[in-house]
């Protein structure tokens, strides 16, 4: 197995830690590939974002890291980019390898703010409201997005398909077995097969203590599986510590169904390696 991560945040954005702590890290887990992937900048206030004016220094760094680990690790230079209407569209800046796409805020019309969907469950349901309590809509809404964001937008990579579920714990806000949830996420799968975008298999959810199994549910990756849909393991960490958290149960589980290869960006390639 070629050990990696695409998906990562430092201090940048919402994560800890100077990126250099992660190859650091990476380095004594034995990865071989490291991508880092920022939260890139947006058009409204946001702490979770990389600032404009510091976008090029993250960039920079990166680069420096990669010079200077050259003979030890591959390095990539990744954004993780917000999906919303008006979004930018990151995938040709300057120094970007690959993009990891999200939909993670719902924007109210009347107001004009940005309500989180991946956020604490008070925010869950303040986001909630907008859609009049009717979480049938916010499902649609949520997977709208992602598909719109695919044929309009297309990523690299597609994070956390079903973060939605992230405050769902015992069903708390709709049944994970219901049709209509099941049919759009369907509906969604249709369209990621027919545009060569990679599904992450997202451990950081774990990490953080949020979910007890990877984004997305077993059930989608068997679907991702008969579908041809290529899957790429992803530690979304925040920390340092973190870079690899979960990987050997999520390993266990992608073989337990078939899964035995992931997509990976290899000497500057795109290719697929075994688990």
């Amino acid at each position: 197995m070629i050990k990696s991560t695409f998906h990562t945040h430092s201090r940048y954005d919402d994560g800890q830690e100077e990126l250099e702590s992660y190859i650091t890290a990476a380095l004594e887990k034995n990865f071989q590939v490291f991508g880092f992937s920022g939260h890139a900048p947006v058009n409204f206030e946001s702490i979770w974002h990389i600032r404009n004016e510091y976008l090029d220094e993250y960039i920079n760094t990166t680069k420096q890291l990669k010079e200077k680990y050259k003979n030890r690790i591959e390095i990539y230079t990744g954004l993780e980019t917000d999906y919303f209407d008006g979004c930018t569209d990151w995938r040709n800046k300057r120094g970007i390898d690959y993009t990891i796409g999200a939909v993670h805020f719902m924007i109210d019309e009347k107001t004009g703010d940005f309500l989180l969907l991946d956020g604490t469950v008070e925010e869950f349901e303040n986001t909630l409201k907008l859609f009049d309590n009717d979480i049938h809509a916010l499902i649609k809404a949520y997977f709208s997005m992602l598909r719109d964001m695919l044929i309009k937008m297309p990523p690299n990579i597609i994070a956390h398909l079903d973060i939605i579920r992230k405050n769902n714990a015992n069903n708390a806000f709709f049944d994970e077995e219901d049709s209509i949830y099941r049919e759009e996420i369907m509906k969604t799968l249709e369209i990621i097969s027919l545009t060569n975008t990679i599904v992450e298999v997202n451990t950081g959810g774990i990490s953080r203590g949020y979910v007890r199994t990877p984004y997305p549910s077993k059930w989608i990756l068997e679907v991702c599986r008969d579908m041809n849909i290529p899957i790429i393991l992803n530690s979304d960490s925040h920390h340092p510590d973190y870079i690899d958290f979960y990987y050997d149960e999520a390993i266990a589980l992608l073989k337990s169904i078939g899964i035995n290869k992931q997509r990976i960006l290899y000497r500057n390639e795109w290719c697929d390696v075994a688990l």
